[in-house]
């Protein structure tokens, strides 16, 4: 499978399958970059960790997943409570679905 490191500072990574596996500190301003999540303007968190904790209320577990606009965002490491690695899986395009007539 081909990776490719788009933005070593943030150590965000685009797999060929089209997700993405960020560092949980990366800021959200810098995420929307190259994944277009919908943030909310009045938001108190500004880190993918952040996020991740405000939709769930508490610190994730590993496999933990949340959904925003069709996006699963799915915890992969946590040390120390701090989120370290998250996977971004965007929504399925509508020539992928299998849809039954």
């Amino acid at each position: 499978m081909r990776v490719e490191e788009i933005d070593a500072r943030h150590d965000i990574q685009h797999h060929q399958d089209g997700s993405w596996t960020v560092n949980g500190h990366m800021p959200l301003e810098d995420l929307v970059q190259y994944v277009p999540l919908p943030l909310d303007d009045k938001r108190e968190y500004h880190t993918v960790a952040g996020l991740l904790m405000e939709y769930l209320q508490h610190v994730p577990q590993v496999g933990e997943t949340i959904e925003i606009d069709g996006y699963t965002l799915r915890t992969l490491q946590v040390d120390s409570h701090r989120v370290q690695k998250v996977q971004i899986v965007p929504p399925a395009k509508q020539d992928e679905l299998d849809y039954e007539v």
